[in-house]
């Protein structure tokens, strides 16, 4: 039988799509391609005008309010049911068979009946030009499998013909969108296309479904656990059901699909989201409730408490505020999804495009014939004139950057594990060191020089070891207290507590004066005697130091900074760049060593200082 080949795409708003006809698990895998042609394209309402000098003090004016809006936002409760849907219309409910259960009291044995759950979730009626779009993981690389396309072989991976196999109905043909079939991945510039359309491709899509895979090992357990919570006559308290549903907890967050880049904007975007595990699908609101009770249970005095504290759930509620609020600054983005995975790097950048609230669709195009440097290059060379913005430097690290790139070159390999200070989903506190200021550039010898209008504000003295512990050992902490407090005046000490935490609660946000009353006794307890107060400070210490080392600086300030930071490294504000930045001076110009939290620095004290000339405003060589 002959291989598959793709016939062009010629319009623009065109894609493929495939219809999977119907089979059993033991058919092989059979379909067709059909064009079609996307609906047009409404811009939103904050897209940005043609005329560049308008463009730009807008998009800096809507970017400072979207980042207000952002850290006023409280999240809002979602209320489960017992069925829903639009496209995939689902019900839990109880079926006619009873389940015998043993049970003991007082060393007696007898049996109860309880009722069975019955869950159902069916899609409705195709129309003529809908599709559902197919979110997964390629796996690996290697296409060991095939699928029967308009009579032709088409090599695809192993976990897609997985997913396929799962997905596919007994009785009706399904009409799906997904990137490996759909899209000619040996044409460059049709990648290019067809990436560029991304958003567009999931938010027209009737469903977005999730392949989260087999319910191999404890997840079956936890899948029926799920179902359970969600049903209104279900058991709430977690630890009402078996242990090895709670141990799937941790199987299921670990799987690949979580930390892929794409995973992102496929969320974001979708209308309705369904998720397919084994082979049954649910919908995605049922994970929204399942966390929720995770997060009622991790903190009660329960042998499994720390299991399900630790089982990784936190990667579906990072997905879940991106998706209820759509929405942010690109900088921001990319800060947020730096441990996100990519094979293709490119994609660090282009799989967030679609989702960035401060550039139009054109402002960036995919393009990959470019290298992985130029990309990022150009990102850079962009933010800076056109939204003079240099948030996107701070991501820069020393230790990582490669010896043929500049070092305020923003990581895209995932290299630097320490978590971007600007980080926070929507609703997080947003340090604003620099104040409302715009970056000031000269790019004559762009990129081997980036010269920018900045401020040397102080200087590291000394520093303490850097926290490798995944838990920090208070001990550690009493020991940079005592290091403050032989070094710096009384009422700087004060913001101790808030220094070790970088301002920021176990959530992400500005930290509340009354939040620091557990100071104390984080200080002077052990793991096993926390309180849920006293744990949630213990999670807000781990979450800002681990990774760095704690300074004191000339100027008696104390900080968090990376942990290439040496004696006499400048601590510089530079405009436009909202957090400050450890620079080390060599042969006349200056490398980025990393970003810092500086104690009465990030929320722009310093700013009348700068403006009243306080400080030296110069010109500052990054190389």
């Amino acid at each position: 039988m002959h291989n598959f080949v793709y016939s062009e795409v010629v319009r623009p708003d065109e894609i493929r799509t495939l219809t999977l006809y119907p089979g059993t698990e033991s058919q092989e895998l059979e379909g067709s391609i059909r064009h079609i042609q996307l609906p047009p394209y409404i811009s939103p309402t904050s897209s940005f005008p043609a005329d560049p000098q308008q463009q730009n003090s807008r998009v800096v004016r809507n970017t400072r309010r979207l980042l207000d809006i952002f850290e006023a936002h409280s999240h809002q409760s979602v209320d489960s049911t017992d069925s829903g849907g639009n496209v995939w219309q689902w019900s839990l409910f109880e079926s006619s068979s009873k389940e015998s259960r043993r049970r003991s009291i007082h060393g007696r044995e007898f049996f109860i009946e309880e009722p069975v759950l019955g869950f159902e979730c069916n899609r409705i009626e195709h129309t003529p030009e809908s599709y559902d779009a197919l979110s997964y993981t390629w796996g690996t690389q290697e296409k060991t499998d095939e699928i029967i396309v308009d009579g032709k072989v088409l090599r695809i991976t192993r976990n897609l013909r997985m997913a396929l196999t799962k997905l596919r109905s007994p009785t009706e043909s399904r009409c799906l969108w997904i990137d490996a079939i759909c899209i000619n991945q040996e044409n460059v510039q049709e990648r290019n296309h067809q990436v560029h359309m991304m958003k567009r491709i999931f938010s027209t899509a009737s469903s977005v479904i999730i392949w989260l895979g087999d319910t191999e090992g404890s997840v079956y357990a936890t899948l029926e656990m799920i179902l359970k919570c969600n049903w209104s006559r279900g058991k709430k308290n977690l630890f009402s059901y078996p242990e090895k549903s709670l141990r799937g907890l941790a199987e299921l967050f670990s799987r690949p699909w979580w930390k892929r880049i794409w995973i992102v904007q496929e969320v974001v975007a979708a209308r309705e989201t369904v998720v397919l595990l084994g082979e049954t699908i649910f919908p995605w609101v049922m994970l929204v409730n399942i966390c929720r009770a995770i997060q009622l249970a991790e903190f009660l005095t329960h042998p499994l408490a720390s299991m399900v504290r630790s089982c990784g759930y936190q990667k579906f509620t990072v997905l879940d505020h991106f998706r209820r609020n759509r929405a942010m600054p690109l900088v921001r983005f990319v800060h947020c999804t730096q441990d996100y995975q990519a094979t293709d790097s490119r994609d660090k950048l282009y799989a967030l495009l679609g989702m960035a609230s401060d550039i139009s669709p054109d402002d960036i195009i995919p393009d990959y014939t470019k290298p992985v440097l130029e990309v990022f290059l150009d990102l850079v060379r962009f933010m800076v004139t056109k939204r003079h913005n240099l948030d996107i430097v701070s991501s820069a690290r020393l230790s990582i950057s490669d010896s043929s790139a500049p070092s305020w070159l923003p990581d895209w390999r995932g290299l630097n594990t320490l978590r971007p200070l600007n980080s926070e989903e929507v609703g997080g506190h947003f340090h604003r060191a620099s104040g409302n200021t715009d970056a000031v550039v000269d790019l004559t010898e762009y990129p081997s020089i980036l010269r920018a209008e900045g401020w040397i504000v102080d200087t590291v003295d000394f520093f303490d070891d850097t926290v490798t512990l995944t838990h920090v050992d208070p001990s550690t902490i009493r020991r940079w207290q005592r290091m403050a407090a032989d070094n710096i005046d009384r009422l700087t000490m004060s913001l101790f507590w808030r220094t070790i935490i970088m301002d920021k609660d176990h959530t992400g946000n500005l930290a509340a004066a009354s939040f620091g009353r557990a100071f104390d006794d984080f200080i002077d307890s052990s793991h096993k005697t926390r309180s849920k107060f006293v744990q949630q400070f213990s999670d807000a210490v781990t979450r800002a130091v681990l990774g760095r080392r704690f300074f004191i600086t000339k100027r008696g300030r104390m900080g968090l900074g990376p942990p290439e930071i040496q004696p006499n490294d400048q601590i510089t504000i530079l405009k436009g760049c909202h957090v400050p930045l450890v620079l080390r001076e060599t042969e006349g110009h200056m490398l980025i060593v990393g970003e810092a939290y500086v104690s009465s620095m990030m929320n722009n004290e310093l700013g009348s200082d700068l403006e009243a000339g306080r400080y030296a405003l110069r010109i500052i060589s990054l190389k």
